[in-house]
């Protein structure tokens, strides 16, 4: 069930940075915002994304240093797993040495906070396909699931169908809507 593979942060290690820096959020939801932005389109070669982030997460407010530092490295993560090709996105979940029902919370978190990011990151409001918003509604629909779930094998069965459906939803969003960034030749360089 490991959604955290291939991750440079890890979800204590965020978790710990978050709880230090007061922030009342997840790992997952901030993975989520993350992504979310990513894939409605935000400029993924610029700073903007931080700005859209702390207006989201800490109303506006600047974040400490080391928390800043965590969240450019999990961005960075992120979109180099959006631009790799091949569906290779992890999902930053609770860990599986935790109950299922934990883990499909954080699940319901990152589901909703991908959908805040993406409207954010949207902002040009870009007309969606009619398969994308289908994988927004489900995404809503998927945040309001009941995580009091049995941690039993068709409960983790069907976790882990729900999390690769919210996993390549994400990956389709970042398909249609996601900004690649300009490849190294195409950069002008000065002498």
């Amino acid at each position: 069930m490991s959604q955290n593979s291939n991750q440079n942060v890890s979800w204590q290690q965020l978790s710990s940075v978050l709880t230090a820096s007061e922030l009342g959020a997840t790992p997952s939801e901030c993975h989520g915002i993350i992504c979310g932005l990513i894939c409605g389109g935000i400029n993924v070669e610029d700073n903007s994304w931080s700005g859209a982030f702390n207006d989201l997460m800490n109303d506006g407010l600047a974040l400490p240093p080391e928390l800043k530092k965590l969240l450019k490295e999990l961005f960075d993560d992120a979109v180099n797993q959006f631009i790799g090709g091949d569906y290779q996105l992890k999902l930053l979940l609770n860990d599986d040495n935790q109950p299922l029902s934990a883990v499909a919370v954080s699940l319901t978190q990152w589901a909703e906070s991908f959908m805040a990011g993406f409207a954010i990151g949207n902002e040009s409001k870009k007309k969606l396909s009619k398969d994308v918003t289908e994988a927004l509604g489900d995404l809503g629909q998927i945040s309001q699931l009941d995580t009091d779930v049995e941690d039993d094998e068709e409960s983790q069965r069907a976790f882990e169908e729900i999390a690769e459906y919210v996993r390549v939803s994400a990956m389709l969003c970042f398909s249609e809507l996601g900004q690649k960034p300009a490849p190294a030749d195409d950069k002008k360089n000065l002498h």
